[in-house]
């Protein structure tokens, strides 16, 4: 089968991002959160057992270091999350999510799984599993990459 886009993959995937972020960060407003901070949120409540710094956060989404100090400074400010000094060198801060959070945090999830609905509605379950394996190599595919350089 020929494929006959009319632009890059890559147009295809930040317009899918823009559409996304967009109707995430709508369906956000009710928990004063935007997708950027959200996305930190569920990094820090995947990973609430182990250990966290600014460090891990910034390595993990690939972000400099002053925008991941603006969104830890806007979530502290929210009461979303706190900074914590480590017992072995208080210059260095464990972030870890408020109980707060904790406590929406299912909400919030659901409201991501909302806007993943829209995008996959038409699919079937056979085109889903396809989809979510297709973003999985693609990504790898970039990583290996992004390593080789």
């Amino acid at each position: 089968m020929q494929n006959k886009m009319k632009r890059g993959y890559g147009y295809y995937i930040k317009h899918i991002n823009m559409q996304f972020s967009a109707l995430v960060d709508e369906e956000l407003k009710e928990f004063n959160l935007t997708r950027s901070q959200e996305d930190v949120l569920r990094f820090l409540h995947e990973h609430r057992s182990e250990t966290i710094i600014q460090k891990d956060i910034e390595e993990f989404f690939h972000i400099s270091n002053p925008t991941v100090t603006g969104l830890l400074n806007r979530l502290e400010q929210k009461g979303f999350i706190k900074r914590v000094p480590s017992d072995k060198d208080k210059r260095i801060k464990m972030i870890q999510p408020t109980e707060e959070i904790e406590k929406h945090f299912r909400d919030i999830l659901n409201a991501l799984r909302k806007v993943e609905g829209y995008m996959t509605k038409d699919f079937t379950e056979e085109e889903l599993e396809t989809f979510f394996y297709l973003l999985q190599k693609a990504n790898n595919n970039l990583k290996k990459e992004e390593q080789n350089d």
